[in-house]
C-alpha cells in the first residue's frame, strides 16, 4: 500500500513539472512566431564617374584618367573623392571634399541623381580651359587692373613670370568645381598635375 502511493505521488509531481501546451485551435497545433523581416538595406550615395583627359599615348588614346566618386550613407553626408591617374594606374593627384558645398552636387537626392550630377561635375570638358594657353593674361588676373569680373586666382607659387611661362607652353589643364563659386584649375607638366589657381564664376 505504501509502495503503490509512493509510486503515484512520483507520477503527480512528475507530471506538475512539465510545461503546459499551448491549446490546439479547430485541431491544428500552434504555430510558432515568425521572425519579423528585416528593413530595407540602406542604398547608400556610392557614385562614381571617370573620363579619359591629358595628352594622346602611345595606344592613341589619353595618357590620363579622372576619377570621381562619393560615399556616405545619405547624399547629404557623402564626401566627394577626385583623383588624377597616370596610364600605369598611379595616382598623380587626389582632391576631396563634403558634396554638400560643391557646386552641381549639392542637394542632390538620391545615387542615381548623384551619379548623373557626378559624371557633369568631373567632366573634362565642362570648363573653357583646356589647356593652360586658356588662361588669361597676367594683367586680367585677380588684383591687376584689367581684372575680369569673376577673374583667375592664380596659386601663391605663381608670379608674372612663371604664370607667363605656363601660359606660352599651353599645357593640358583641367578645372573642376571646388565650391560654390569657384573652379580649382590643375596643369600637367612632365608627368607632374600641380594646381594652378580658382577660377571664380557667378554663384
Amino acid at each position: 500500500m505504501k509502495l503503490s502511493f509512493a509510486i503515484a505521488a512520483s507520477v503527480l509531481a512528475l507530471a506538475a513539472c512539465q510545461p503546459a501546451r499551448a491549446p490546439e485551435l479547430d485541431g491544428k497545433p500552434p504555430e510558432s512566431a515568425a521572425a519579423a523581416p528585416a528593413g530595407d538595406a540602406v542604398a547608400g550615395c556610392n557614385a562614381k564617374a571617370e573620363a579619359a583627359w591629358g595628352p594622346i599615348g602611345p595606344s592613341d588614346h589619353p595618357s590620363y584618367r579622372i576619377e570621381a566618386f562619393t560615399n556616405g550613407s545619405i547624399c547629404e553626408a557623402a564626401v566627394v573623392t577626385l583623383v588624377i591617374r597616370a596610364r600605369d594606374g598611379f595616382p598623380v593627384y587626389i582632391w576631396a571634399s563634403d558634396a554638400q558645398h560643391l557646386f552641381g552636387l549639392a542637394d542632390q537626392p538620391d545615387v542615381a541623381a548623384m551619379n548623373t550630377a557626378l559624371a557633369e561635375w568631373m567632366s573634362p570638358t565642362g570648363s573653357t580651359v583646356q589647356t593652360t594657353g586658356d588662361l588669361p593674361v597676367w594683367e586680367e588676373t585677380d588684383g591687376q587692373a584689367k581684372a575680369a569680373e569673376f577673374p583667375f586666382m592664380p596659386s601663391e607659387w605663381l608670379d608674372k613670370p612663371a604664370y607667363d611661362t605656363i601660359r606660352a607652353a599651353k599645357e593640358p589643364a583641367y578645372c573642376f568645381p571646388q565650391g560654390m563659386e569657384s573652379l580649382n584649375c590643375v596643369s600637367l607638366r612632365d608627368g607632374s598635375v600641380e594646381e594652378i589657381g580658382l577660377y571664380r564664376f557667378p554663384g
